[in-house]
């Protein structure tokens, strides 16, 4: 873009030449126009420091620098927590270029004497002499704890040749890896997956700082040489000091029987005198006054770049772009007087799908739109800004596309592909634990255990059953084996070897499913027999609508959304199940799909199980079309009786484009002009009348179903073609992450945070788990907040007093709602976004996070506080749960904790609730899979016609490799038992190539150089999975022959067609290698045993294997 450069040469130099003399004043440097000087400024300053006045518009320009590729000299201060103080001010201590992005507060914040920082830190280099013991010993004299992985600051682990280190002073752990005592490679890793991510060539060592405080007499000044400050002045005299250090002050002692008793610590609140510590006075006083506001400009040495509304000295020219707030006639008009007066226009969008998605947009919107791109002078651009701006000396006009359509900005850069590790999973599986072998039933895990088998020692894992029976299973079986996972809680029974009992187990629910898939499909062949309305292709108002939306469609999202368009496209009526965690879009899929049945002049119903959602819904729908002429209505018992009858009559004529109600959607009473689509919001919520109700108007109706509680993605496989499923499983990436902290109970941060979220017209849930205390509690939020309007619900009210209650909430009557955990689903109010839980330490991780996912729903900046008695008392495991709960606060970055307990929910939710009980016999994995056998089997049998045009499965065996030469992992090479275990079972499942080959990366990388015994077993697990392709079922390796077990004569199919193939191969390459041998129906290859080297055998039948697979493939 042509402008930037003269920006650049004509303004920005001019304002950092008066900069050179220690201050400016400057009219406002609107939009983009401050990150593209800071940007010029960059080529000639060393130390930039940008000031904000609150954390989300600083995580807003983190994105934009580094979707600028500024990223890597940025050092953010989000907070001064000592953790993050000391690792950022390390790194701005080693730093050469850096610009410091921090709030207000960071100029007047005490930090620790740059002295101190540096006299902490231990540079290590590659090629450098620090040798291993040494680095150990550091590791040790900072009171590092040694740990299996490491996981937090201050923890270290040792592996062979390689150390991983989590220094206090590195955002990320480092792994150093040694060959001797010289430092091969150092390389960062994740800390979620253990697995590197970027090398480096240096990385600093420091221990925790200590100290109470007292010592923090530094300021930034002291880091910082020739800084050159941007800031607003506004902001600056805006500022306030932290109002939540003093709240702590008053923290009183607490008494350990409060911690078992929650009316002791309300009553101690309530009984004592409320501290004279006003919000305005004391705990929020302005950050400068004008005296020291003149000295810190005076300070030596610094420069500052004032932006300011009052007399600049210097005016760069920069004004805002006119406001359209998504009207696409504005947007026209604008540019249209803008063009008249010879100005280039340019909208910035982020990448290249969105340029050709906004091209699109303005084309069709008007011919006259469409010349103004032709001729060059409106340009739709990739430049990653939030806003843009009108410059009349150079005439140019910038829109971004984030101001056309009134969108939030990222606060979050699209995550990088996480490489994923075997080892960190949740079913990993330990001693101790139940797990499922599919051949001998429910038993419980032993460890591994090393016995002979052949000629060779090894490993195996030991299963105890029932009566004292026990199993020890080969490596080549442990797919076989599967955590135990059914509903939290349930202790399963361990079954009796030799007993029948767990094959009769398997055969009733193997019967039960089939019949339940049965049904399924059968209803689903009905559907797609008959005959729906073919709706249009999307309009230009469609993409308008979807250009509107707040958030950035996620890949899961616009899939699904392409799935339901591609599906109501389509003659056959739709059925489609949409699964996504709360926030992740779903009501956005179902907003699309009604506003393309509205435009084809048909109506949509949207049936949700309680009065509370369809309000919600309503509110949702209603603001998402109010640019268009859709009319909108809800259908509940919140609506007068004489207002119901309106809604119908207008339904029956056709003057109602969209309804969302409850049940009373389905009254005899609601007749429909034109049903065209169905949505349902939580289907498995609605009683069997309903169900059956719906089904009769479903018949030949698109229809859509929408569910918060995930499906397994393995189940939506083998579901195929018995219902259409689609999963959302990421969360928009400008949506706000939640800031969340776990707090000491104290009265008096609770007022500060209930005041600061009123002070901006917001609301706050407050949950407290008791309903005996929870009216002690309310009084006592009362006595400290006199002028909050406070509402209280729970479980034991009368289910309308209850909804009245949230109703009056949902409508702003009240502040605070104060509950207990119901408010864990189905309510979604996006003008909440503070909670603060009570005794979260009553909590699980699933429930904690559930909660959360209540606030954050809107482009605000949320806010979690989970509170505990004590942070002491506490016991280790609830320690660390909150720990978690406090570290994950990105969305959906804690989403896997508690996604096993809710796929098992969800799988019930789709397949009916009588199928819990077998969840409960035989496990939820074998219970899966006994799902997809079925499915097969009736695809094959009874519905092979219904299912014609769906692709075959691939043949494929599932073979052993026995060998006379050992093929293991070493207690040496990996010392953990679970790593072992977990490395054995996925590299011996694998299906493909790519798993096997990242399975060597992540072990090469976490633990060195595999020795001999683990190379062999990875050229073991290739060998098997080229044999499974071979259709082999068992390969033998012996000193002096090699034999390939081929399937069972019963196998018709396979002799029909595969064998004839293989045997022409044999005979033409291999006559005098490998010889046939039948007996009975067993047929087998001989392979004559020439190669000195267990590497050499491997290699030899894994070539074969392939040939065998490609003369199959050939015929």
């Amino acid at each position: 873009m042509h402008f930037i450069a003269q920006l650049s040469d004509h303004h920005f130099q001019k304002l950092l030449e008066a900069a050179a003399y220690g201050r400016v004043t400057t009219a406002p440097l609107t939009g983009a126009a401050r990150i593209l000087f800071i940007r010029e400024a960059m080529q000639s300053e060393q130390c930039i420091v940008v000031l904000y006045p609150d954390v989300k518009s600083l995580n807003e320009s983190l994105i934009e620098f580094s979707l600028m590729e500024m990223g890597d000299v940025c050092y953010p201060i989000t907070d001064f927590s000592p953790k993050l103080l000391q690792e950022r001010l390390s790194s701005i201590t080693q730093a050469d270029k850096k610009i410091i992005l921090a709030p207000y507060q960071l100029l007047k914040h005490p930090l620790p004497p740059k002295e101190t920082i540096e006299k902490s830190l231990i540079t290590v280099s590659t090629g450098e002499s620090i040798g291993y013991e040494e680095l150990m010993e550091y590791c040790g004299m900072l009171d590092f704890s040694r740990e299996q992985f490491v996981e937090a600051e201050g923890q270290f682990s040792v592996r062979g040749a390689i150390i991983d280190v989590w220094s206090y002073s590195e955002k990320m752990p480092f792994r150093v890896e040694y060959d001797g005592d010289f430092i091969e490679s150092i390389r960062y890793f994740d800390p979620e997956n253990q697995r590197s991510t970027e090398e480096c060539e240096t990385v600093t060592l420091a221990g925790k700082l200590t100290g109470d405080g007292g010592d923090a007499h530094g300021t930034i000044f002291d880091y910082l040489t020739a800084p050159l400050f941007v800031i607003d002045e506004s902001d600056l005299l805006a500022a306030r000091g932290n109002g939540e250090e003093q709240a702590a002050q008053v923290q009183k002692p607490i008494n350990p029987a409060e911690i078992e008793d929650d009316d002791l610590l309300i009553e101690r609140a309530l009984t004592e005198e409320i501290l004279d510590i006003s919000a305005q006075q004391h705990l929020t006083p302005p950050l400068f006054n004008a005296e020291e506001r003149e000295e810190l400009f005076n300070r030596p040495g610094t420069k500052w770049i004032i932006e300011t509304m009052h007399s600049p000295v210097y005016n760069p020219g920069f004004q805002h772009p006119p406001v359209v707030k998504g009207n696409f006639s504005l947007l026209f008009a604008a540019v249209s007087e803008y063009a008249a007066k010879g100005y280039t226009m340019y909208v910035a969008v982020e990448n290249a799908i969105q340029r050709s998605r906004m091209e699109d947009l303005i084309t069709e919107y008007h011919e006259d739109f469409a010349a103004l791109i032709t001729s060059g002078r409106l340009k739709v651009v990739a430049f990653p800004v939030k806003e843009g701006f009108v410059h009349e000396g150079l005439k140019v006009l910038l829109f971004s596309d984030y101001q056309i359509f009134g969108k939030p900005y990222r606060t979050s850069l699209p995550p990088k592909t996480r490489k994923k590790s075997s080892t960190k999973k949740l079913q990993s599986i330990t001693p101790g634990d139940y797990v499922v072998h599919e051949e001998f039933g429910i038993a419980m895990f032993a460890g591994l255990e090393t016995i002979q088998i052949g000629e060779v020692e090894q490993e195996t894992m030991k299963l105890i059953f029932a009566k004292g029976g026990v199993v020890y299973v080969n490596l080549n079986y442990l797919h076989l084996v599967k955590k135990f996972s059914s509903k939290e809680g349930a202790i399963p029974t361990l079954s009796t070897l030799g007993s029948g009992e767990w094959a009769a187990v398997k055969r009733k629910t193997k019967k039960k499913v089939k019949e339940l898939a049965r049904d399924l499909i059968e209803l689903y062949a009905k559907r797609k027999a008959a005959e729906g309305f073919q709706f249009s292709a999307d309009t230009i108002w469609q993409k308008e609508l979807e250009a509107t939306f707040l958030y950035e469609d996620t890949p899961d999202q616009a899939k699904a959304i392409e799935d339901v368009k591609r599906d109501m496209q389509e003659t056959a009526p739709m059925d489609r199940l949409v699964c996504g965690d709360v926030g992740f879009g779903k009501t956005e899929v179902a907003v699309r799909a009604a506003f393309k049945c509205v435009q084809d002049g048909k109506q949509t119903a949207v049936l949700v199980p309680t009065t509370i959602l369809a309000e919600q819904h309503y509110n949702t729908f209603k603001d998402r079309m109010s640019q268009f002429a859709v009319k909108v209505e809800v259908l509940s018992r919140f609506q007068t009786k004489q207002k119901q009858k309106e809604i119908i009559a207008q339904l029956t004529e056709g003057k109602v484009d969209v309804v969302i109600g409850t049940h009373r959607l389905l009254s005899k009473d609601v007749q429909f002009k034109d049903l065209g689509l169905l949505v349902i919001d939580e289907e498995h919520r609605f009683g069997v009348m309903a169900k059956e109700k719906l089904r009769a108007i479903k018949l030949n109706v698109d229809t859509l179903t929408l569910t918060a509680t995930p499906i397994p993605r393995t189940l939506n496989f083998s579901m195929l073609g018995a219902r259409d499923l689609s999963i959302i499983a990421s969360p928009p990436p400008n949506r706000q992450p939640i800031r969340t902290s776990v707090e000491v109970f104290d009265i008096y941060k609770i007022r500060l945070w209930i005041r600061n979220e009123m002070n901006r017209g917001g609301q706050v849930y407050v949950v407290h788990d008791r309903i005996k205390s929870i009216y002690k509690l309310a009084d006592l939020i009362k006595k400290y907040i006199p002028e909050v309007r406070l509402a209280i619900g729970h479980g034991q009210m009368k289910p309308d007093d209850l909804e009245k209650v949230i109703h009056d909430f949902l409508n702003r009557k009240h502040d605070v709602l104060l509950s207990t955990k119901i408010i864990e689903s189905g309510i979604d109010i996006p003008n909440v976004n503070t909670i603060i839980v009570n005794r979260a330490d009553r909590f699980g991780l699933a429930e904690l996070h559930q909660l959360r996912g209540r606030v954050g729903r809107s482009d605000r900046q949320a806010y979690s506080y989970f509170l505990v008695p004590t942070l002491e008392g506490l016991q280790k495991q609830t320690q660390r749960r909150l720990k978690v709960i406090e570290e994950y606060s990105d969305l959906g970055a804690g989403f896997h904790l508690s996604m096993r307990d809710l796929e098992i929910r969800g799988a019930g939710n789709l397949l009916g609730k009588e199928q819990s009980g077998f969840v409960q016999e035989v496990g939820f994995d074998l219970y899966l899979k006994l799902i997809a056998e079925a499915v097969e089997e009736l695809k094959l049998e009874d519905f092979r016609e219904v299912f014609k045009n769906l692709p075959s499965a691939e043949m494929r065996t599932d073979p052993s490799i026995e060998a006379f030469f050992e093929i293991s992992i070493p207690g040496k090479y990996i010392q953990e038992q679970t790593d072992r275990l977990h490395f054995y079972t996925q590299l011996l499942s694998s299906a493909s190539l790519e798993e096997i080959e990242d399975m060597r990366q992540e072990m090469t990388d976490r633990f060195g150089t595999p020795p001999p015994q683990v190379e062999r077993l990875l050229s073991a697990a290739v060998l098997k999975l080229h044999s499974s392709k071979a259709l082999f079922e068992r390969v033998v390796i012996q000193r002096k022959q090699m034999l390939i077990l081929l399937p069972k004569g019963t196998n018709e199919e396979y002799y029909a067609i595969k064998f004839l193939p293989l045997m022409k191969l044999i005979t033409g390459d291999y006559r005098d290698l490998i010889k046939f041998d039948q007996q009975k129906d067993i047929m087998k290859l001989i392979v004559n045993n020439r190669f000195a080297f267990p590497e050499e055998m491997l290699g030899f039948l894994t070539e074969f294997a392939i040939r065998v697979g490609e003369c199959y493939r050939k015929g």
